[in-house]
């Protein structure tokens, strides 16, 4: 059994501290994968590496079918790669068993999907609870959770609304809240802002960035949005499976550096 210090990964005794303290908090190195069709192989990612710092915000760009769900899919453990590593802090997320990758998954990654992927039988505030259950808090400390992170993303009035009734900007407030109410300290964002019209997708954006911001989570967010692109620390391109390391642009310095040179200019 993989353990961490002394103790078995199962009971996940990897603290939030560590998780959020380390240089390289996610490294992948070598990360391939190749699907079977049925009449023929394609091979979707190809000797995949990419580091990042605990904290950081990624944005990573590409066209369609260039492997950019995959990648967020091996990374969380959805999918499993066919040659590569990838950790998490100092965790060899490969190397854990079924069990063990659903359970750190359950603590310490939120997922958002462009579709929301609501449970549409089930209210706003109960959708927000569900990694609350799932990671043993109790009922009434849940509930009270959801509520605050709901009034958060200003839906406090429609906690109790199902799905069908709220609007698409609604919704995805509400896949926001629910990615992020564990305090995962990984976020994985594959076109969270896809679905919306461009108004609403920068009002989601400046919300995520906040909550990310402020709880310190690393956040890796697949998009074609320039909005959500200039939002990021760092911009990433794939193609065709690889990473284009020429296109790693760190948009956050270079930013600061502009606002240095201006000052300087202007003194």
């Amino acid at each position: 059994m993989k353990l961490i210090g002394n103790k078995p990964v199962t009971r996940y005794s990897v603290t939030r501290a560590l998780l959020t303290t380390m240089s390289h908090y996610l490294s992948l190195k070598n990360v391939s994968k190749t699907y079977d069709d049925g009449k023929q192989l394609n091979q979707v990612l190809q000797s995949v590496s990419l580091t990042m710092a605990a904290g950081e915000q990624v944005a990573l760009l590409g066209q369609s079918g260039c492997g950019k769900s995959t990648l967020l899919n091996i990374i969380a453990g959805i999918d499993r790669l066919d040659q590569g590593e990838v950790h998490v802090a100092d965790i060899a997320l490969h190397n854990l068993s079924e069990k063990d990758l659903t359970l750190f998954r359950r603590q310490h990654i939120g997922f958002i999907y462009q579709s929301f992927n609501l449970i549409p039988t089930l209210t706003a505030i109960e959708n927000v609870q569900i990694p609350l259950h799932l990671n043993g808090f109790k009922p009434a400390d849940a509930l009270e959770k959801a509520r605050t992170m709901l009034e958060r993303v200003g839906l406090s009035g429609r906690i109790e609304a199902f799905p069908d009734q709220l609007s698409g900007g609604e919704q995805q407030r509400v896949a926001i809240a629910r990615g992020m109410i564990h305090s995962p300290a990984l976020v994985l964002a594959d076109e969270h802002t896809g679905n919306l019209d461009a108004a609403t997708g920068r009002d989601m954006q400046t919300l995520f960035n906040e909550i990310a911001r402020d709880t310190k989570q690393t956040v890796l967010m697949v998009t074609h949005s320039e909005a959500v692109a200039e939002a990021a620390d760092r911009v990433i391109e794939m193609i065709d499976g690889r990473i284009d390391h020429h296109s790693n642009v760190v948009v956050k310095q270079a930013d600061q550096s502009n606002a240095n040179n201006n000052d300087r200019h202007s003194q």
